[in-house]
């Protein structure tokens, strides 16, 4: 994993620890001194949970209420696409378009919206209530939001067949009732992998081909250079780039330390970003203008990649519905995923059975590089609820303070982003963990708020032996009932570029073992 995943130790605090009720709840932090506080700040504190706490149902009933209401908006749309269509096949060839025209300007007018908006409204909701009723039905109960809705009907549009589309609908609904729509993304898309007619490596090459450059003007001289390219090639180049403008942040800021009069205001990461990409790419040298930073040529993009084992093996054996799974949650093609792990440093067996190889603490704040690993692989956002903030971009934190006796545990130990991390530890949210990566959060109002880890996964510790001549899976028991397919165990060995450890209990891994490993570009 990156290097740069900073510890509690580098995390400096300057705020005012809340006080009082909330101090003593929480588990981490010193209450302050309440002399310190004037009497107002006592009574706002004290008065603030309270009145937050009689909103809440408030604010609960309105988001129902409007959920109600756009999922009666979808259906009215819906009934306006069927007229269009009923209109449309009474008209003459030529004109079969101009009735969809015509009620989307129609709409439009009434609305003072564009027609074309329109128009790419109606399709939307033909598709949401004519292929997913259910979760338009959730949407009108209030149990989801129109965000969840378009992630699963856009998660869903490779899939083509009603009843797997069914399948789909219901294996992705019970969870979107219980996440954010940002984090309900990455799942339906991987859930949607086992029910699409066509495989991830036909849709891959089909997508690759429409990489490409374009530029946009923008106003007060700037423009916006958008990139597509392959999901590990565009976070590579991001990876790399953030490298480079730390390297650079940290060379400016010890050159300001010796002469801060004769040099520029100091640059935003972002800003960095964009200076590095134009001078790489219209010098060819990152050292043109990033002054000192000698070893750019030697900073290297770093991107995580989980691979199911029975991807890299390839052959006969590869499941063209099952998928690796690359920085950002996004689905990769077997034949990316095994080209990454052809040139990865070094991989580690994750295995799904919490027996095989719970990470044991160490007697030590920091934590060592394979707990950082399995907290990665693990956690892989912040644990916040609703948070997607990817682990590179966050802390390592101590669920209980390692000043009050916190373990360096993987039990103790969850990835929060810079703001969560600052919440925790600077307001009235508390949190624990409840076993297995749960953590449980309660807010400055007395609710709770349980986050499940997005991958319930563990690094088995390794052992003597040579994993190469021995059976290291069975996966008969994969996707138990599917009617899709039929698995049956098999014994084939790794190929010569993975290296794997002998699994600590018998000599079964399920298919759901994935390696995690590092690709470098």
């Amino acid at each position: 994993m990156d290097a740069r995943l900073h510890s509690v130790a580098s995390f400096i605090y300057t705020s005012i620890i809340h006080c009082g009720a909330a101090a003593r709840r929480s588990n981490v932090g010193t209450p302050c001194n309440t002399r310190d506080m004037t009497d107002q700040q006592r009574d706002a504190e004290q008065r603030a949970p309270a009145r937050l706490a009689a909103l809440l149902p408030r604010l609960e009933r309105t988001r129902r209420e409007i959920a109600r209401l756009q999922a009666l908006e979808v259906r009215q749309l819906a009934e306006a696409e069927a007229i269009a269509a009923e209109w449309t096949d009474a008209a003459a060839p030529s004109d079969a378009d101009l009735p969809h025209r015509a009620v989307a300007a129609e709409i439009g007018a009434a609305w003072r919206v564009s027609d074309r908006t329109v128009q790419r409204r109606l399709g939307e909701a033909r598709t949401i209530a004519g292929d997913y009723p259910a979760t338009l039905d959730a949407l009108a109960q209030g149990r989801i939001a129109l965000a969840h809705v378009r992630v699963i009907v856009d998660a869903g549009l490779p899939i083509t067949h009603p009843e797997l589309r069914h399948e789909f609908e219901n294996a992705v609904l019970d969870y979107a009732e219980s996440t954010s729509a940002s984090r309900l993304a990455p799942v339906a898309r991987r859930r949607a992998e086992r029910f699409c007619d066509e495989t991830v490596c036909a849709r891959h090459a089909r997508a690759r081909a429409d990489r490409s450059v374009r530029v946009t003007p923008l106003d007060d001289g700037m423009a916006e250079l958008v990139a597509v390219l392959p999901s590990m090639l565009a976070f590579g180049v991001h990876d790399r780039l953030t490298r480079l403008a730390h390297a650079q942040s940290e060379t400016e800021a010890a050159a300001r330390a010796e002469d801060a009069a004769t040099l520029p205001a100091p640059r935003a990461v972002d800003q960095l970003r964009a200076d590095i990409l134009a001078d790489l790419l219209l010098t060819a040298d990152p050292a043109a203008h990033i002054d000192r930073v000698t070893d750019a040529a030697t900073i290297r993009a770093h991107v995580q990649v989980t691979v199911p084992v029975l991807t890299l093996m390839g052959g006969e054996v590869d499941d063209p519905f099952e998928c690796a799974v690359g920085a950002g949650l996004v689905p990769i093609d077997a034949p990316t995923a095994r080209a990454l792990a052809a040139e990865a440093p070094g991989w580690d067996r994750i295995l799904t059975h919490p027996l095989t190889g719970t990470v044991l603490g160490v007697d030590r704040y920091r934590p060592s590089d394979q707990m950082r690993r399995h907290l990665a692989v693990r956690d892989r956002h912040c644990r916040f609820p609703g948070c997607r903030i990817p682990v590179s971009a966050c802390d390592i934190d101590h669920t209980l303070d390692h000043q009050f006796g916190g373990e360096t545990r993987a039990d103790n130990l969850a990835h929060l982003c810079r703001r969560h991390h600052t919440l925790k530890h600077h307001s009235p949210w508390t949190v624990v963990q409840r076993g297995d990566g749960v953590l449980e959060w309660t807010s400055p109002t007395g609710r709770a708020y349980r986050d499940a880890p997005a991958s319930r996964v563990f690094f088995a510790p390794d052992v003597d032996g040579d994993p190469v001549d021995r059976p290291l899976w069975d996966v008969e028991s994969q996707r138990a009932g599917s009617p899709r397919t039929e698995r049956r165990p098999h014994t084939r060995t790794v190929p010569p570029w993975v290296t794997l450890s002998d699994p600590v209990v018998g000599d079964t891994v399920t298919a759901e073992s994935v390696m995690v490993g590092t690709a470098t570009a």
